[in-house]
């Protein structure tokens, strides 16, 4: 079982390019507040620097790609030193054109920077995906595999094509782009802690490589309904139940069974949103033997009832 590609399905996650900000020489700085979502930027020429609070300057050069698991505010500037100006106050003086491109003018090299968002059902803080991730995520163009390069690319030609379909693809790709950042992430962790410069984050992400805590994650992913116990889990994975319950907290940051059910809830969560099965169908396929006990579990994890939740979310305009 893919365990990050079902949760990504669960989740609803998806790319959505916002905008594309273009300057020219050091004297710009747009300020951008705190996001619902996660946000990213993909810088396609030129140099710039990412202020995040209570982080040093970072310098972005061409090919750099920067994530924001939960939109934490942060600035884009032409210089360390330069001031920020609110992206909406940018964007009344500079309208975007037919392209989506914020044009800030000056004089000097030219700055572009591809702007999106990864957008979900639900709160950043919960998501299994972002929630694990440190507030910022830094991927030189330069130093990625072969894959991630092609990608960025790919995506800077399609962002400054006009050939017919090219917005279509360059959503498109930005979803693959998530993923490639997500691997690149795990593969710097992986090499930091193994060189001894850096220990490895606790999350489901970095779980996923331990062969038997990731076996278990394969295999609750996989049949989610099925009446798990940790004894049952510790079993499959040829573990001691003490020994398991313990690698299973530390590795992922949650009990198994606490972990089980919060999978649980997500997919009957997606499952309110996208279909019109009755709730207590829906609490049945994801593993609780009545409505009630659905009903509890549901607000338990998410705090409100799953009918609540259900039209909350059909209330919703699509964006």
């Amino acid at each position: 079982m893919d365990v990050l590609a079902d949760v990504l399905a669960t989740t609803g996650i998806n790319g959505v390019l916002l905008a594309q900000l273009r300057s020219r020489g050091p004297g710009w700085g747009c300020a951008l507040e705190q996001q619902s979502t996660a946000g990213f930027h993909l810088v396609a020429e030129g140099t710039c620097w990412l202020r995040v609070a209570g982080q040093p300057p970072l310098q972005l050069v061409p090919g750099d790609v920067v994530l924001l698991p939960r939109g934490e505010p942060h600035s884009l500037v032409g210089a360390p030193e330069e001031s920020a100006v609110p992206y909406a106050d940018l964007e009344a003086a500079h309208p975007p054109g037919r392209e989506g491109v914020v044009d800030l003018g000056g004089v000097g090299a030219v700055v572009r920077i591809v702007c999106g968002k990864f957008s979900y059902e639900g709160d950043t803080t919960r998501h299994p995906v972002l929630s694990a991730l440190p507030a910022v995520i830094h991927v030189p163009g330069m130093s990625a595999d072969p894959e991630l390069q092609g990608v960025i690319r790919l995506l800077i030609a399609e962002t400054t094509r006009t050939r017919p379909g090219a917005r279509v693809v360059a959503a498109r790709l930005t979803d693959v782009l998530f993923v490639q950042v997500i691997r690149a992430w795990l593969d710097l962790a992986d090499a930091d802690a193994d060189a001894g410069t850096g220990s490895r984050q606790r999350s489901w992400l970095t779980a996923l490589r331990d062969p038997r805590i990731g076996a278990a994650l394969s295999l609750v992913h996989e049949t989610p309904q099925a009446p798990w116990t940790v004894e049952g889990l510790a079993r499959e994975v040829a573990m001691s139940r003490p020994a398991f319950a313990r690698q299973f907290r530390e590795l992922v940051g949650a009990a198994p069974l606490a972990y089980v059910s919060r999978l649980r809830v997500d997919r009957a969560a997606r499952l309110l949103r996208e279909t019109d099965d009755l709730v207590g169908d829906i609490g049945e396929a994801v593993g609780y033997a009545s409505e009630f006990t659905f009903s509890r579990a549901f607000s338990r994890e998410l705090g409100i009832a799953p009918g609540r939740y259900r039209r909350a979310a059909q209330a919703q305009p699509a964006t």
